[in-house]
């Protein structure tokens, strides 16, 4: 590497020189030329992944060489095809400047460009150009080699933390690491489980030309496509069949968790979850919605002048109005909401995808059918009613816990507006 830069380092001073002791217009592009190619060899001594690399390359030419476009495109067998553009691509045309890249005497992409004007010598600069590139290719294309043979130990890692943690960010870091696999150009995962807020598709690298097949696994499904290059062959990574297993494995192991998560997440009374349960749920579920541009409504409910039924008719009533109660909510709501009980005779209903207009519905519906759902367990001429707040993401508050405090503020105004009534957190703001 000295030695280039030392060569290319006298070009430049003597291109300097000809300028001085010359009137010749073509000595200064000749400078910019030589230039160019000195920052070029200095990138190559840099540590960068091969995408920036190309990236910085393009920039040198066209910050040096007026161009209507530059085209650096790096393809290398078992390595995802890097194509970085500048200007016009519809002025590549036959006859445009093209020069091969090689690495270890082997095609390895191409370089081309379409000056903006004539240039005296520019197919001679641009070889050297698609030499000094070629050089620098090869300890980049090393290292990105290196970098896939650590993604194995990697991948197998991250799939075994499946177990303990399953969540979209880490299906992303899994599937970004299942791309850098030797010979592999890109990875997707779609997954449908229990132990996510919802369904997520992640994909990293080339998008596969085919869908895998969906495994099904306790808990859901997963889907697992890979893309690989014409050089993969057995033995240089897991294969698909291996990988699906250890996923199918992961996700087994997942659920089991989470059925020891809810076993402790669950309201011993009713048998909906709890209070931490329900905090879990909605930060899954607006994590969720900000990922994908969603809503989330929160309701808040409280059993209107409960304690009366409690000093009165006795705890064990009490309790079985709550029962009631906690039954009408969850055949009320979707199955994937999640209706919890926050406390005494507070609860609350994590709704994904619900939005203020959809929100009102559900809950007038539920006030309006609460008395007849909580008779079952009131002796005649009782009447249990609910008043509620709701409030969603992210109209009324950006996160779960400003989101649960509209909720409260809501429900505080619907119960001083004389209870048997609700308000959105909207109408407050």
């Amino acid at each position: 590497m000295s030695s280039t830069l030392t060569s290319v380092g006298l070009r430049q001073s003597g291109a300097l020189e000809e300028f001085r002791s010359s009137e010749e217009a073509g000595l200064l592009a000749r400078l910019a030329q030589t230039e160019c190619l000195l920052e070029i060899a200095k990138l190559a001594s840099q540590r960068t992944d091969l995408s920036s690399f190309a990236g910085t390359v393009v920039g040198i030419v066209t910050q040096f060489v007026s161009c209507a476009s530059c085209t650096l495109a790096v393809d290398i067998d078992d390595i995802p095809p890097i194509t970085v553009s500048y200007g016009d691509l519809d002025s590549i045309r036959p006859g445009a400047s093209r020069h091969s890249l090689h690495v270890d005497g082997r095609d390895a992409g191409s370089l081309v460009v379409v000056p903006e004007v004539p240039i005296a010598g520019s197919r001679e600069f641009l070889a050297d150009v698609a030499e000094q590139v070629s050089g620098g290719l090869g300890a980049l294309v090393d290292a990105e080699r290196l970098r896939r043979s650590a993604a194995v130990a990697q991948t197998l890692h991250l799939v075994d933390a499946l177990g303990e943690q399953m969540s979209a960010d880490a299906l992303a870091e899994l599937a970004a690491a299942l791309a850098l696999l030797p010979h592999a150009l890109g990875a997707r995962l779609d997954v449908d489980h229990t132990s996510l807020a919802g369904a997520v598709s992640v994909a990293a690298g080339a998008a596969p030309l085919e869908r895998g097949e969906p495994v099904h696994v306790p808990g859901g499904t997963f889907t697992l496509s890979m893309r690989w290059s014409a050089t993969a062959a057995a033995g240089d990574a897991p294969s698909p069949a291996d990988l699906e297993t250890l996923i199918a494995a992961a996700l087994a192991r997942a659920e089991e968790q989470r059925e020891l998560r809810d076993a402790a997440e669950t309201d011993p009374l009713t048998g909906v979850a709890n209070r931490r349960r329900a905090l879990r749920a909605l930060a899954e579920a607006v994590g969720h919605a900000e990922r994908v541009d969603d809503t989330v409504g929160f309701i808040y409910l409280d059993l209107d002048h409960f304690k009366r039924v409690n000093d009165e008719l006795g705890h064990d009533v009490g309790d079985e109005v709550l029962v009631a109660f906690a039954r009408h909510l969850q055949s009320a709501v979707r199955e994937r909401d999640t209706v919890a009980r926050f406390g005494g005779e507070e609860f609350v209903v994590v709704c994904p995808g619900l939005g203020d207009r959809t929100g009102d519905a559900l809950v007038r519906r539920i006030i309006e059918t609460t008395p007849a759902a909580c008779a079952v367990a009131l002796p005649g001429g009782w009447r249990q009613s609910t008043s509620a707040g709701l409030a969603c993401y992210p109209n009324a508050a950006g996160n779960p816990d400003a989101l649960v405090r509209a909720a409260d503020k809501a429900l505080y105004e619907a119960k001083g507006a004389g209870r048997n009534q609700f308000r959105t957190a909207s109408e407050l703001a």
